[in-house]
């Protein structure tokens, strides 16, 4: 029997309660090294598996949980407009889409009344969380503004 592989998006009902995106004050291409950084070490472990990579605007992974379980998640990262009073600070809009698929996730979202993606949708805001911090620079790395 072969995986169950995540069901294909139907732009017929674009449902957006399975994505969460933070914009995060760094250039695009340190977001894509910090994130494909992360998911090598889950394709390391045998966890994690990369779909797709567009560098550096679009990386789909497939994360295993465990027998019956996994994970889809796609992030798109778009550059967003400077901000007039900061414009020489890159902003990027990391979106996520997580799409969990197996027969463990149809049990738990039929268990919990279809609430099996709550779970996920914490991690991913938390990953994403982790990441901002990461990309961020810290105050004491900031000129203050006219300084450069």
């Amino acid at each position: 029997m072969s995986e169950p592989r995540p069901p294909e998006p139907d732009p017929a009902r674009p449902d957006r309660k399975n994505e969460r995106a933070f914009a995060i004050q760094s250039p695009q291409h340190e977001i894509w090294r910090l994130l494909l950084d992360e998911v090598h070490l889950g394709v390391d472990s045998g966890r994690a598996e990369i779909v797709r990579q567009e560098p550096p605007r679009t990386l789909v992974v497939d994360i295993r949980l465990g027998r019956g379980l996994s994970v889809r998640y796609d992030y798109q990262l778009t550059p967003l407009r400077p901000d007039v009073g900061q414009p020489n600070l890159p902003h990027t809009e990391v979106a996520v889409t997580v799409v969990p698929y197996g027969m463990r996730h149809a049990l738990a979202n039929i268990i919990t009344f279809g609430r099996g993606l709550t779970p996920h949708m914490l991690a991913v805001t938390q990953g994403l969380a982790n990441l901002k911090a990461a990309a961020e620079p810290t105050p004491l790395d900031t000129p203050p503004p006219g300084v450069r």
